[in-house]
């Protein structure tokens, strides 16, 4: 885990947010919500050394991070789950940790009231299912392990853009502008959008070149828009099956 800390970047907004919050005498605050969010993103960190998939660098942004991989979408969905929720499990050891902390009075009884309605309200907005955060991956895990792949993602897609539209509706109710995070929010939903193309491109290889994990052998398939993550796929062609491989090489789903 140590030689991941290079891999950290603190993006040019944070560091504005931390000199305002100095000149404003909010140290306190912005120390526990640069602490909160940079636990949760060693928790995905975490899994992803488990399962050897290789981190390219993490972001630290002012209201979160994003960390930035080379993985495979191949991927065991359970293996998925556990990177989804591996920030907010490391939250829970964070609270854990502060209470602690609080418990033997190295702390005082409001720095833990404060740290712990950061720790709550960043873990509920992680879980909320808005692309990129950790609720739109797990939502994206659960739908695949119902229905295929394909379908799959354009639910998220669906999904995370309700989500997003809700959140500004309510933050607007209650008049909390927050205006930088919603540029965010929407700016990263219209990359995977365009990135739909690349992803179904991606996964249609995967299945060509890497001998993945499949849970079961489906026969007798006729729509390759019905294939799931975890299932291997034989296709009827007159009186023979073709495997999925050939199938996909033969006939060239790359669009």
């Amino acid at each position: 885990m140590m030689n991941i800390f290079h891999k950290i970047k603190i993006d040019f907004s944070t560091y504005i947010l931390i000199l305002m919050a100095l000149l404003a005498g909010y140290i306190k605050n912005i120390s526990l919500i640069l602490i909160i969010v940079i636990i949760h993103e060693l928790g995905h960190v975490f899994f992803f050394k488990l399962f050897n998939i290789t981190i390219e660098k993490i972001i630290i942004y002012p209201f979160g991070g994003v960390t930035y991989i080379n993985k495979k979408i191949h991927e065991r969905i359970y293996k998925d789950i556990l990177i989804s929720i591996g920030g907010i499990f490391f939250q829970i050891i964070l609270f854990i940790l502060f209470y602690l902390l609080y418990r033997y009075n190295i702390i005082v009884l409001s720095t833990y009231n404060l740290f712990k309605l950061y720790n709550i309200n960043i873990i509920i907005f992680n879980l909320i299912p808005i692309i990129p955060l950790d609720g739109s991956k797990l939502l994206l895990s659960i739908l695949t392990k119902f229905f295929p792949f394909k379908r799959s993602y354009l639910l998220m897609i669906i999904i995370g853009f309700i989500s997003l539209l809700l959140f500004i509706i309510f933050n607007f109710v209650y008049q909390v502008n927050d205006l930088i995070l919603y540029i965010f929010l929407i700016f990263k939903l219209i990359e995977v959008i365009k990135e739909f193309k690349y992803i179904m491109n991606k996964f249609y290889l995967e299945r060509i070149m890497y001998n993945n994990y499949y849970d079961k052998i489906i026969s007798n398939c006729h729509n390759i828009n019905n294939l799931r993550l975890d299932k291997y796929y034989y296709f009827k062609e007159k009186n023979h099956y073709v495997n999925e491989k050939d199938y996909l090489k033969k006939y060239r789903y790359f669009n």
